[in-house]
């Protein structure tokens, strides 16, 4: 279901990685039951496997990830093969790997759309040239 071998899961419950919250395993044979959270959490890890991020860095990043006041659910996590970054809202994007540095997105699109807003007077009358300009950038 995960993509991950049993012994993958059996390594990854015994160093505390991810470890199956409903019920651990209890001996040779015995089965691990897992939360539907922890499923998440293990298709997350062998995505991040994947991309070839090293499995001490994952590691990491799982730590300052359950960290967050978030829910799992909430996140959005991505990865450029060396670190782990997650979304911590629509602007702020989170490398977990250097201690929460944030990175912040600008979108221009939504700048452009502010200023032609500012330079319509309220009674509708678009001031010229500028908001030409800011038409033919938008193109």
């Amino acid at each position: 279901m995960v993509g991950a071998t049993h012994r993958q899961l059996a390594y990854w419950d015994k160093t505390g990685l991810v470890s199956p919250s409903l019920r651990s395993a209890s001996g040779r044979g015995s089965r691990r039951l897992y939360s539907i959270e922890d499923i998440i959490e293990l298709k997350i890890l062998v995505r991040l496997l994947d991309s070839s991020l090293p499995l001490q860095r994952i590691r990491s990043s799982f730590r300052f990830i359950r960290g967050q006041s978030k829910t799992l659910p909430s996140f959005i996590v991505l990865t450029d093969g060396k670190t782990v970054y997650f979304y911590e809202d629509d602007n702020v994007l989170v490398d977990t790997l250097k201690q929460g540095q944030t990175v912040s997105r600008i979108a221009v699109q939504d700048l452009i759309s502010e200023v032609q807003a500012r330079l319509t007077n309220r009674h509708g009358v678009q001031e010229e040239p500028l908001l030409s300009q800011l038409q033919d950038i938008n193109k």
